[in-house]
């Protein structure tokens, strides 16, 4: 059965299944979603946890190894499962429809990932797992729906924020579920009477050390490859969210990209993404440094960070911030991708 957002919470109160497919495009509403189940579970006596895909034997073979073994177990559990594509390889779906032929009774299958197209949902495996289970589709907020999400995550952190602060988050925030996310837990922490005005925002976005994440952005693109750095360092040392660093240095390659497409006007995406001198001219100036090429490697780049962040890549963080840092603020080829 398909459950929709509105019917999880209710949902959870009630006698769990036996499987389920949780799946989103933002993984912070997978994973909040996957927590909310686990605290049910953990309510109804499935103490242990495993996540099927760790360990050295691959996560199908484990799979249907776990429906076998479910009497050995004293406990019961809730089995993990990541999948890294909507459409699981041929041995995938063989396992998931040996798991869901017969499932154990101590056992609990969670399936997480990115939301599947429309001809995944309509192949067997899905059905399957709809029919002997449950699905949960989440959607990012976007449009006039994401300043909605971003006041409704403020109330339910307790925080009374007036139009502007709301405004302010959405804006700068930029569609990013986790670092809003975070941002409000920093102003949870900050804000004691639980009111938020637009300058507790700005404060927490631009961090509250000597150096802020804007800081760090308008280094490299100035081209200034040392002071990035040590501003960096400064955050690092400091309690500067990876996240947020992050999110200020991928909005900028975005940015730079968008200018070096001739069929975009500068003027009107400064005006759009309210850009205002002299941050007009170090944009400018990038776009000229910078081939398209880096640019898009420093995108990839930055999807490998962010899966560093979420703890889907034990690497550490900040020497792959630095490292990006670099590619922005290194010189680039000459005389490529003029900005107009």
């Amino acid at each position: 059965m398909r459950l929709k957002a509105a019917q999880w919470s209710a949902h959870l109160r009630g006698t769990l299944a036996r499987a389920y497919g949780l799946f989103a495009d933002d993984p912070l509403l997978t994973q909040e979603a996957e927590d909310a189940l686990l605290a049910a579970a953990r309510q109804q006596g499935y103490a242990q946890r495993e996540r099927l895909n760790g360990g050295s034997a691959a996560p199908w073979e484990r799979m249907k190894d776990e429906r076998d073994a479910g009497s050995l177990f004293a406990e019961r559990r809730v089995l993990l499962l990541r999948l890294d594509s909507p459409k699981p390889p041929r041995e995938g779906t063989a396992a998931l429809d040996y798991w869901l032929a017969s499932p154990p009774e101590d056992a609990i299958l969670v399936i997480s990932g990115a939301r599947p197209d429309a001809n995944t949902q309509k192949s067997a495996w899905f059905k399957a797992l709809e029919s002997k289970g449950h699905t949960l589709i989440l959607y990012a907020p976007e449009g006039k729906d994401w300043p909605r999400w971003v006041e409704a995550r403020l109330a339910q952190a307790g925080l009374r924020a007036d139009a502007e602060a709301v405004q302010v988050l959405s804006s700068l925030s930029e569609g990013n579920l986790l670092a809003c996310s975070q941002s409000i837990a920093r102003l949870q922490q900050l804000a004691g009477n639980g009111q938020v005005d637009a300058a507790a925002v700005r404060a927490v976005l631009a961090d509250s050390s000597q150096f802020s994440i804007y800081d760090l952005a308008d280094a490299a693109l100035r081209g200034e490859p040392r002071h990035a750095l040590r501003v960096l360092d400064r955050l690092r040392q400091g309690d500067g969210e990876p996240t947020l660093c992050l999110w200020a240095l991928h909005r900028d390659c975005r940015l730079l990209l968008q200018l070096q497409d001739p069929q975009i006007q500068a003027g009107s995406l400064f005006s759009k993404a309210r850009i205002f001198p002299p941050r007009q001219d170090w944009l400018r100036n990038a776009a000229r440094r910078l081939s398209t090429a880096g640019l898009l490697t420093a995108l990839r780049d930055c999807a490998a960070i962010d899966a560093r962040i979420k703890g889907q890549d034990p690497t550490p963080v900040w020497p792959a911030l630095a490292d990006l840092v670099l590619r922005i603020a290194g010189p680039g080829p000459s005389g490529h991708n003029k900005a107009h």
